[in-house]
């Protein structure tokens, strides 16, 4: 059993990809996308802003603004779950730093902001759960709102993974958003998807299918029995319990990481989730993406579970990307180990998708 990847990226991502990671860096993978942002100059501005999240820390992150006093019609970008910056960075890849300078670059201001306790927010990450950082992107949508060269009326939510997730809570909060794109966030039951994960993972590692069903059934009853828990100690026992009568026995490994769940507040929180009740609320029009090698979010799981829940909304798009993985870039297995390796940040089918998406709900002038 490993870390579940888009509940914690950050830990899981770097754990898994470390090997391919370090061959990545020694070989000097270029980062083309990144690389023509940084060589050119900006045709928009940029500007570091702070605001006020829950009380006692505050959140950083970068305004970027097309040319012109506005107002502007604005992007607020939500990274996925992990202890990420404001460019979701990890392996030289800066995901939100592309997408938000392709969005600039066709007339849209785009907030990017560090996670609580990341980057240069403070505030407490390993104390927090979907809900406190949803409350944290509630917040980047109220200082949007506060700005007098944004307009209000004209504000739609882009968020990967887990962020894509929270972009749709908001959207069932505030219903005047112009839009949400949700890419590959989840939109089933936690528990049940960390275990599949794990197991599509693990096949695509080459594990034998009944050593992988066999980790599977032991995690699904790990994961009910946390999600049920009435506290840490609740579910450190019911851990417990189940480790001490698997046959065969779980490795240390095993034992260990399923404790370190039920003591952590997120997975605790984040396995007993489901968005489902939520989604069904949601009238806001959504993109929903996901990429055919995703084996974090596996689409044919989790599109199911979507479009039954957003059946009520009225503007509904669902665009599976060929051969792209969970972090929208062209995959060979879709391993998480490939993400260091593969030079492309984000694959311009899903950049031309989204534009495509936002410029049809929140057009701009000359585009």
């Amino acid at each position: 059993m490993r870390l579940p990847i888009f509940a914690l990226p950050g830990c899981a991502l770097l754990a898994t990809a470390a090997a391919a990671q370090s061959q990545a860096v020694a070989s000097h993978p270029s980062r083309p996308q990144e690389a023509a942002i940084a060589a050119a100059p900006l045709p928009y501005r940029q500007e570091a802003v702070t605001f006020d999240a829950a009380p006692g820390f505050r959140l950083s992150g970068t305004m970027t603004l097309p040319a012109g006093p506005g107002p502007f019609s604005a992007a607020l970008l939500i990274s996925g779950s992990g202890r990420n910056d404001r460019d979701e960075s990890l392996a030289g890849h800066k995901p939100m730093m592309v997408l938000a300078d392709a969005l600039t670059r066709h007339g849209y201001a785009v907030l990017r902001y560090d996670k609580r306790g990341a980057g240069q927010s403070t505030g407490d990450f390993d104390a927090a759960t979907t809900l406190d950082f949803a409350a944290d992107a509630a917040a980047a949508l109220a200082y949007l709102h506060r700005r007098r060269d944004i307009d209000g009326a004209r504000i739609g939510v882009i968020g990967h993974s887990e962020g894509g997730t929270i972009g749709a809570l908001l959207g069932v909060k505030d219903s005047s958003l112009k839009y949400v794109v949700m890419m590959a966030g989840f939109a089933t039951s936690a528990a049940p998807l960390v275990a599949e994960q794990i197991r599509r993972i693990d096949e695509a590692n080459g594990v034998p299918q009944k050593l992988a069903n066999q980790t599977y059934e032991l995690n699904s009853r790990l994961f009910r029995a946390i999600a049920e828990a009435k506290g840490e100690e609740d579910a450190a026992q019911r851990v417990q319990a189940i480790l001490s009568k698997s046959v065969p026995a779980p490795s240390k490994q095993q034992s260990d990481q399923a404790l370190m769940f039920a003591h952590m507040p997120y997975m605790r929180f984040i396995l007993g989730y489901d968005p489902t009740p939520s989604l069904k609320q949601l009238r806001v029009p959504v993109l929903a993406l996901a990429g055919t090698k995703d084996l974090v979010v596996p689409p044919d799981v989790n599109l199911t579970a979507l479009k039954r829940s957003l059946a009520q909304d009225p503007d509904l798009k669902v665009v599976e990307l060929d051969g792209l993985n969970h972090f929208f870039q062209p995959a060979k297995t879709g391993l998480p180990q490939e993400f260091a390796t593969i030079e492309e940040t984000l694959a311009p089918a899903a950049i031309e998708e989204i534009i495509a998406w936002v410029e049809e709900h929140v057009p701009t002038a000359g585009h």
